[in-house]
Order: structure tokens, then sequence, then C-alpha cells
């Protein structure tokens, strides 16, 4: 069960986290989102990433490699950011591994901020991955254990959750 004040888990009348009571109709929210694992967010990535393969190589061929690379991150933000803020909540990638993303604290559709700065961290990532070999190794190692790190992350998050969803505020659930 969740806090409807402040979305965190409780099974109490008085929220742990910020104390909040709860009176007779608006005890807790009862109905508690499954989350999705990590393998099936994991599925859902690849599946995405295996979708967004294809405009990608086109862009970068029609407009070359810097354009076609700026060109092809819009994209995949469009893509990424129009589906997970529809109603549904769901790419390509999680409507095949049935899962959804939400907003951690209401369970409800996620915002276009929201959308937003998931795609952000990730779309760092993208980015940074295509350095030239000029740029600090240092750095591009960090980064890469940085993003080894996001996506390990669910594994020892008791909500499943990634940096990116943390940061995002939002969650994966079962669809």
């Amino acid at each position: 069960m969740f806090c409807i004040n402040c979305g965190s888990t409780s099974d109490v009348e008085v929220c742990r986290v910020c104390g909040a009571r709860a009176g007779a109709t608006d005890l807790i929210d009862a109905v508690s989102p499954v989350l999705a694992g990590w393998w099936s967010r994991v599925s859902a990535t690849l599946i995405d990433s295996i979708v967004l393969i294809a405009p990608t190589l086109l862009l970068v061929v029609l407009l070359g490699n810097l354009l076609g690379l700026i060109a092809a991150m819009a994209t995949q933000a469009a893509y990424l950011m129009a589906l997970q803020t529809r109603p549904d909540g769901q790419t390509l990638g999680n409507r095949i591994a049935q899962t959804r993303v939400r907003d951690a604290l209401t369970g409800h559709t996620i915002s276009a901020r929201q959308a937003l700065i998931r795609w952000l961290v990730l779309g760092v990532y993208g980015v940074l991955g295509t350095l030239p070999q000029s740029a600090s190794r240092g750095f591009v190692v960090v980064v890469g254990l940085f993003g080894v790190v996001d996506c390990l992350f669910p594994l020892w998050n008791s909500r499943h959750q990634t940096l990116h969803d943390r940061w995002a505020r939002t969650i994966v659930v079962r669809a």
C-alpha cells in the first residue's frame, strides 16, 4: 500500500516517511503496483533499441555523421517522450514486455517533464558514447561505468528503479 500524501510504501494509518495521518476514506491506496522485473525492463529496452536502429542509421546516412546523429537523437527523444506520456505509458518495447512507465508517487501517467528527464540521462550516455577517440579516455570510462550502474541499479533498489527513474520520479510496472 502507498501513502496518498507522499507515495511511499506504508501499511499503517500514519505514514512512516511523511507522518501524514490517513482518514477513514483516504487511508492508503490499497492498489499496489506490481513492479516490473529487471529482465522485463531489459527486454523492453532491447526491443526499443532495435526499433530505433533503422531510423537512426537512415538519418546518419542521409544527413552525415554530426547532423544525422543530432536528428537521430531528436527522433529517439520524440519516440520515447510521445509514447511514455500517453495514458498507457508504453513504447513498443514496453507493450511487448508487458510493462509501462508510471509516476512513482501517484501511479498515473508521467508528465512530459518526467519523460524528458528520463530521456536526457539516456541521451547523455548515447552522445558521450560517440565522442571521438581524442576525448579523455578516463572521462569516457567514468561515463560508461555510470551507465552500467544506472542499468543495474534496479537489481538492488527496492522499487526496481534505475537512476534515471529516481531522478524523474518514475517507476516501471507490469501492464
